[in-house]
């Protein structure tokens, strides 16, 4: 019988690594959601996000003709912690940085809120059924201080950042 020698033994092992990477994803999953900044401190979300399969349907930014669909987008630098946003004064919704949430509401007017280092950040907004609208929430944290904000990028800017953002929350409030 033949002896393995060390190069069969490294082919071995990177066939081995290559077909457990090839596993597919399940784009069905629902399971928290973590950020890491570049692969450390990892912040995850409490309750489960939609399946992948969700997420990219939602970056399609598809309205629905009985609501008004609005998406709150959070950017990747702006902190590293989770935030909360309420919606007309609910019951908050948690982020984490890099993240998005969308949510399908009757017409009319709205507020968005957050808070960060006890100050709050408020938005109004209004629209018609049929209608997307896009928020971006901005800001830094840095060891001397965080500043945070609804961030004043057009709806066009807003959409490019939240197609690399992770959908974590799909809720229709109607």
């Amino acid at each position: 019988m033949k002896k393995l020698n060390s190069m069969n033994v490294a082919a071995l092992a990177c066939l081995v690594a290559l077909v457990g990477c090839a596993a597919p994803v399940d784009q069905l999953a629902e399971k928290p959601y973590c950020h890491t900044d570049r692969g450390m401190h990892a912040f995850c979300t409490k309750e489960f996000a939609p399946s992948l399969k969700r997420d990219a349907e939602s970056k399609q930014f598809a309205s629905v003709p009985d609501a008004l669909t609005v998406y709150v987008v959070r950017y990747w630098g702006d902190g590293h912690h989770p935030m909360e946003i309420s919606f007309n004064g609910g019951a908050p919704m948690e982020t984490v940085p890099n993240t998005m949430i969308r949510l399908r509401v009757n017409p009319g007017e709205h507020q968005f809120s957050f808070k960060v280092d006890g100050r709050s950040f408020d938005r109004k907004v209004s629209g018609a059924a049929g209608e997307v609208r896009l928020l971006g929430i901005s800001g830094t944290d840095w060891p001397w201080g965080t500043s945070h904000a609804w961030s004043d990028d057009s709806e066009d800017q807003v959409k490019r950042k939240a197609i690399r953002s992770r959908l974590i929350k799909d809720k229709s409030l109607l």
